[in-house]
């Protein structure tokens, strides 16, 4: 039996027969970047690619933009997920750090939220862990940025290549965020504390 051919057109990102993503994937809070991450994950994206995708005019891949000055209405079509999901996930908060900051548990979950990106936070609100600016194992930091390096590597270091969860390969894609983590995640969010 022959395998389909995917087939991209030129101007937007849009297999001929489809791609893998469902909205039920995006959890509470969750950061746009952890959004885009999985989408890439699950259809063999290269973040050049992606990045492409995050404005409608022009714009170089390995240059990037900032989380401000990606287009909403683009990414919420891109991924088929509400206009809301993507603002939610875009950090609506007074003090983003501008360097990645996560919790090593919830990236093997297949997580990172807006809570771990504001400088208010120490700690994780699910694990209770001090949140972690560098990798731990070539100790440097990525700036939170989208750009083709940092979207080609998938809740791993752009610089080593690592994981950045606490087990040695990659987080389950699709994975839910169970109710008490739900609940904690919503309790840190921008605006409820």
């Amino acid at each position: 039996m022959a395998l389909p051919i995917l087939m991209f057109d030129q101007g937007a990102l849009s297999p001929r027969f489809g791609y893998v993503f469902h909205r039920r994937w995006v959890q509470p809070y969750e950061s746009v970047v952890s959004i885009l991450w999985k989408f890439a994950r699950m259809n063999l994206l290269s973040g050049a690619t992606l990045v492409t995708q995050l404005r409608a005019e022009p714009l170089d891949p390995y240059e990037g933009v900032g989380p401000e000055e990606v287009d909403l209405k683009a990414v919420a079509r891109l991924l088929g997920v509400t206009q809301r999901s993507v603002r939610v996930g875009m950090h609506p908060v007074a003090k983003p750090s501008t360097w990645l900051r996560y919790c090593p548990l919830c990236m093997s979950l297949g997580y990172h939220g807006v809570v771990h990106q504001e400088e208010r936070h120490a700690r994780c609100p699910i694990h209770r862990l001090p949140l972690l600016t560098a990798c731990r194992d070539c100790g440097r930091r990525s700036a939170y940025w989208f750009d083709a390096q940092f979207l080609d590597a998938p809740f791993r270091c752009r610089h080593c290549r690592r994981y950045y969860g606490s087990q040695s390969g990659p987080p389950r894609p699709c994975t839910t965020l169970s109710r008490e983590r739900r609940i904690a995640v919503t309790r840190a969010a921008p605006g409820a504390g």
